[in-house]
Order: C-alpha cells, then structure tokens, then sequence
C-alpha cells in the first residue's frame, strides 16, 4: 500500500481525510516526497530532493489514535474521532491535524509540544487554506511568533543559510495552477489568530472543545 492509501485508510469514518488533501498528498508521494526513517517509519515531507529531507521539519505522518487519546484524555470512540493527527509542525514535538467542529466542519487546528510551542488554536477552516498555508513554505509552523514574517525573514533571522529548506514549489504550482488559489506572503495574512495553551479562557473553538473533554 502506498503512503497517502495507508494515511487515508487511518483517518477515522467520522473524519475522513478530505479529497483535496488527498489530491495533494498523491502528487507529493509520485514525485518522491515519502521518505522512511532507520526504524522504518515513513513520513512524506514537501520536498521531493532527498538533499532535503533531514533539514525540513514539517511533515507528513499516519495518524496514530493513541496520540489523539493523550490529548483529549478520553477513550470515548465518538470524541476521539473526531481530532485526527498526521502533521508535525516542529522539531518540538509540536503537531497538528483536523479536528471537526461541533457544525460538522472539518477545520485545521495545532496543539504546541507545551515543552516548546505552546499555541493550541484553530489555524484554518477549510482544507484549501490548510494548502495555501503549508504552499508559504515554512519550516515550522509552530512558532506564531514568525507568523508575521515570510519564510524568507524566518531564515534571515534566526537560521543559518544551509539550515533552512526551499520553497516548497511542487506544492506552490499545485495551489496556484490545479487548485487556482493564491498563497499569501505570510501565515498571518492567512491565519486569523492564535492562542496559547496556557490562558485560563478563550475564544477559540478548538482550545474550548480541548479543555472541556480532556476534564472528564
């Protein structure tokens, strides 16, 4: 079984993986985005040149639904469906996945490492700017600090030259050409806003559902 079948068929019945990320997904894997760790673990980042595999950090991963159960603190099938994993955002741990709302809408959403980034938000609401905010190119996305700087700035700023990766340009051609959408300079001109694990009160969808089922 290829990487975005064996993705696609651990995406829970309830919140399935949606086509258009699929789409996505299978054009990566067919110009050899799919990689395997020494454990032989395989994941699927934005770059099809090997040179850069071991230098971005965001990634594509099966969902796991014990990683879900940790975060909701639940073994309820009906509320563990409904977060589904398979990003990682950072070197931190940090991740994040589709998470569906109480509407029925699957809408994209973060959960910091809490050991480094702490945002714990809802990123986007629809799948198409999920790709608009992935085409950008950062290496993380766990950071809402670099939101307001292109990728470009990020790397000026804070990363040697040879430490960050390369515009993710299949993707880009992608969301522009087959998907006809235009990518924003930077995530802030995508994201609306963000929010922080640690506050007493918020909000954000997301960050209100989390708390509420991971308490009982």
């Amino acid at each position: 079984m290829n990487f975005t079948d064996e993705m696609a068929a651990a995406f829970p019945a309830g919140n399935p993986m949606p086509a258009r990320l699929r789409q996505a997904l299978e054009l990566l894997e067919e110009h050899g985005c799919v990689r395997s760790h020494r454990d032989g673990t395989r994941y699927m980042t934005l770059h099809p040149d090997p040179a850069h595999s071991d230098v971005a950090t965001t990634a594509f991963y099966l969902p796991v639904p014990a990683d879900t159960a940790r975060w909701t603190n639940s073994n309820d099938p009906d509320v563990n469906q409904r977060l589904t994993l398979f990003l990682r955002t950072g070197g931190d741990g940090s991740g994040a996945g589709l998470w569906l709302d109480d509407s029925g809408q699957q809408r994209f959403v973060h959960l910091g490492s809490g050991s480094g980034s702490t945002m714990l938000c809802v990123l986007t609401d629809t799948i198409e700017d999920l790709l608009r905010l992935l085409a950008i190119g950062y290496d993380e996305l766990c950071w809402p600090e670099q939101f307001q700087l292109t990728p470009d700035e990020v790397r000026e700023k804070e990363c040697a030259g040879d430490d960050y990766p390369p515009p993710p340009l299949l993707l880009r051609s992608h969301v522009e050409r087959t998907l006809g959408l235009g990518i924003p300079a930077r995530a802030a001109d995508l994201v609306g806003g963000t929010e922080c694990m640690d506050v007493s009160e918020s909000n954000d969808p997301f960050w209100n559902w989390l708390k509420q089922v991971s308490r009982h």
